[in-house]
């Protein structure tokens, strides 16, 4: 006797037009997820990049700071996120000028200021 099972085949040959719908859309799900994920990683990569950039130019400020000690302490390198670099002065007006250019060819829209404490010898940086 043959088995029961074999005798009554079934009904459906192959996958109905809904399973293929589904089937399209979880995959433009994930492609459009990974598309999205792809975007955000070169958004942050970028966004990196210019934070990186402001360090190493602002690194370099700093040691222009070290290497002229008094006028730093003085307040001859001071300048806010608005002003303008000095145009008379010592090694400071090169220094701060050349600091300017950097960041405003390096960034968007880039700036920075200096701010130095006399009594503590304590300089801000900022750059932006």
């Amino acid at each position: 006797m043959t088995p029961s099972w074999r005798s009554h085949p079934s009904q459906q040959t192959g996958v109905t037009m809904v399973e293929v719908l589904i089937a399209i859309l979880v995959s433009a799900i994930g492609l459009f997820s990974a598309m999205k994920l792809q975007l955000t990683a070169v958004t942050n990569t970028h966004s990196s990049m210019f934070r990186s950039q402001a360090a190493i130019i602002t690194s370099a400020m700093v040691d222009q700071l070290r290497a002229n000690p008094t006028a730093a302490v003085a307040g001859r390198y001071d300048i806010t996120l608005d002003g303008s670099a000095p145009t008379s002065g010592g090694l400071e007006v090169a220094d701060l000028t050349q600091w300017r250019t950097d960041l405003a060819t390096t960034l968007p829209a880039g700036t920075g200021s200096v701010n130095c404490v006399s009594a503590t010898a304590i300089c801000t940086l900022v750059a932006q």
